[in-house]
């Protein structure tokens, strides 16, 4: 018989903390506190200050959940991203930690455009040829003019 690493027995939903139930509850009481005010962003804020509960929850719920729960967290980063947007552009935020934030837990990246350009310059010694492939290679570039 498998031990379980709880001091309940498996199957007890009454002695279960988190349930499913409880977890939509707290997860739609994040939405509200995240469009209640500006200053409303972070989870932690949320999670510690409002709640007395621990960081890790967000994702051992949404691992416990995901079809509901997950999807209401979704939602609510969804939230986070616009209003580090939004207060980002109207200068409300410091804009290096803004995009700190974005770059780190939305999945944005900096833009970087790089063109890599290469000549080859190759000289081909006619002499090792024979005149078949000499023929070909000048009917080439003939070719290739006239298409310019």
């Amino acid at each position: 018989m498998a031990k379980n690493k709880t001091s309940f027995k498996a199957g007890n939903s009454a002695a279960e903390k988190w349930t499913e139930e409880k977890a939509l509850q707290l997860a739609d009481e994040l939405i509200v506190w995240l469009k209640k005010e500006d200053v409303n962003i972070f989870y932690e804020d949320f999670l510690f200050i409002e709640k007395d509960l621990y960081k890790e929850l967000i994702a051992y719920l949404s691992n416990k959940f995901p079809k509901s729960f997950g999807l209401k967290i979704k939602r609510a980063k969804k939230i986070q991203e616009i209003k580090l947007k939004k207060l980002g552009v109207l200068d409300q935020l410091n804009a290096t930690m803004t995009r700190f934030t974005l770059i780190n837990n939305h999945g944005w990246s900096d833009k970087v455009d790089s063109t890599v350009e290469q000549t080859v310059k190759s000289e081909i010694d006619y002499s090792k040829l024979d005149a078949g492939t000499i023929k070909n290679i000048i009917k080439q570039l003939k070719s290739d003019k006239t298409k310019d």
